[in-house]
């Protein structure tokens, strides 16, 4: 998914007047990574199959289309006001990190999510945040 992507996804999720969105990029193992890949591949979608067989294939090119995600998702949500993305990041993910990256990353995964069933809306986390700012790549942070 790219930036358009995540704008029609989550403009869909607010209109249904969620608050709260979980988010993880996709993780290149396990039985449900090659049905996706299986699956994609039948569909004939030859350009997610190659991204994928990418991810598969290459930790670093995970590593980099892992944080793009989150990234991206993150700056997006913040033009929803009153929508909140609870990212996910991957053990994996942050173990491939060092720095404030890392810590970062770690934040990110121990937040606790914001859904309230108290009626009122969930104060945002500041660990579910952006990576870069303003549409900036993620690159010279890895």
């Amino acid at each position: 998914m790219d930036e358009d992507d995540f704008h029609e996804l989550l403009s869909y999720f607010r209109a249904l007047g969620e608050v709260v969105v979980f988010h993880e990029p996709i993780n290149p193992r396990g039985a449900n990574f090659q049905q996706c890949l299986d699956a994609a591949h039948q569909a004939g979608y030859d350009d997610v199959v190659d991204g994928l067989q990418q991810m598969q294939d290459s930790h670093q090119y995970w590593v980099e289309y892992a944080l793009d995600q989150l990234n991206t998702v993150q700056q997006v949500a913040t033009r929803f006001d009153g929508l909140q993305v609870h990212s996910w990041p991957d053990d994996g993910l942050v173990r491939s990190t060092s720095g404030q990256l890392s810590s970062k990353l770690n934040a990110m995964q121990q937040a606790v999510s914001a859904e309230s069933f108290s009626g009122r809306a969930p104060a945002l986390s500041p660990e579910q945040s952006e990576l870069a700012r303003d549409g900036e790549s993620v690159e010279h942070l890895i």
